[in-house]
């Protein structure tokens, strides 16, 4: 089995968003998997102008001659795409979002239809599978539903099976490894597992996935912490000029 794991965070390995794609990959190389890992803040990718240039005059080229051609080809040779992105504003990144945007070369401009409404045909195979890892600030798993919907009706669009979501609320808690390293210890475990459970089997148990996403610390403490950081980061620059 081969995946793509394409990381669209803006801070790259820097990000919350590595910290839980690292050992959640690390699981799934485990168990023999091939993975091949992009990171689209350092790609220069440039965003879909909607001219349909890759529809009728260059079918299945874009009118951009950028990275993204070289993605492509990586994503046409694996079995499994993984995207991980960060919750911005309820939403996946502007990377992510340009890069999905691009996507639309591998559908052929005609119109056919299912049992839940119209779509376009794959003009190229699209990786069967796709899987979504994220992370937010918030806690609470309600803070990915309109992303986790955006991935099951792209994965609809695509022709591809939607395998679900490796989700950690409350991301900043995993920083607390000193107060609770425990419970820090069965979030990252969970992680890892999950991994391990989709390579092999092609899907993630909700046993795995309630405690990768589980509570480290109360929305309270939470809270403070945070309230506390950003007082402390404000006060730096309060006299500074703008």
């Amino acid at each position: 089995m081969k995946i793509l794991s394409i990381n669209a965070s803006p801070r790259m390995e820097a990000g919350n968003t590595q910290l839980v794609l690292t050992p959640f990959l690390v699981g799934m190389r485990g168990k023999g998997v091939a993975v091949d890992v992009a990171y689209l803040a350092r790609k220069n990718i440039k965003r879909c102008v909607g001219c349909f240039t890759c529809y009728a005059k260059t079918p299945g080229i874009c009118v951009h001659n950028d990275e993204m051609r070289g993605l492509i080809e990586r994503i046409r040779s694996v079995d499994m795409l993984v995207l991980a992105t960060p919750i911005y504003l309820d939403g996946i990144t502007a990377l992510a979002k340009m890069f999905i945007d691009r996507l639309v070369v591998f559908l052929d401009p005609h119109f056919s239809s299912d049992n839940k409404g119209f779509v376009h045909p794959l003009r190229w195979n699209f990786p069967p599978k796709i899987f979504l890892v994220s992370v937010c600030g918030y806690p609470g798993l309600h803070n990915f539903d309109a992303v986790t919907l955006y991935m099951e009706r792209l994965a609809r669009n695509l022709h591809s099976e939607y395998c679900g979501a490796l989700l950690r609320p409350a991301i900043f808690s995993m920083l607390l490894t000193r107060k609770y390293p425990e419970r820090v210890r069965v979030v990252m475990d969970a992680i890892r597992m999950a991994g391990e459970e989709l390579a092999e089997h092609g899907r993630v148990s909700d046993a795995i996935l309630r405690a990768a996403g589980g509570d480290i610390c109360s929305s309270e403490e939470l809270m403070q912490m945070a309230n506390t950081y950003w007082d402390r980061e404000l006060e730096k620059f309060q006299d500074q000029p703008a």
